[in-house]
């Protein structure tokens, strides 16, 4: 681990992976916030992108692919394929749609 910084409360920093997140988490006797990539199912993946895509709303699928793999950077990280999977899969359950010009647009309806 390597400390980046102090906060103005007084909080450290940390930079660490996602398995010594999990051991620190069950130090403190905490889960952890957000669920690994490699334990979540497709369905589950896309279940949890969904809800904050929902919040978000990016307008570029450059965007979506930006958003979707910031949700996942404290955990390990999501490769690109990953991604792309998450992506189509929503498309493909009418939550968005990515035209031509990769301009998103989400169903009203949902």
């Amino acid at each position: 681990m390597n400390r980046i910084g102090t906060t103005a409360s007084g909080t450290v920093i940390v930079e660490m992976s996602a398995e010594q997140f999990e051991a620190l988490a069950q130090l403190k006797g905490t889960p952890p916030t957000a669920p690994t990539v490699d334990k979540m199912s497709v369905a589950e993946r896309v279940e949890f992108v969904r809800a904050r895509l929902a919040k978000l709303k990016p307008r570029k699928k450059e965007g979506v692919a930006h958003s979707i793999t910031t949700m996942f950077q404290f955990t390990g990280g999501i490769p690109d394929v990953q991604v792309e999977v998450i992506i189509v899969r929503l498309q493909k359950e009418k939550f968005f749609v990515i035209d031509e010009a990769g301009r998103v647009t989400y169903n009203k309806d949902l």
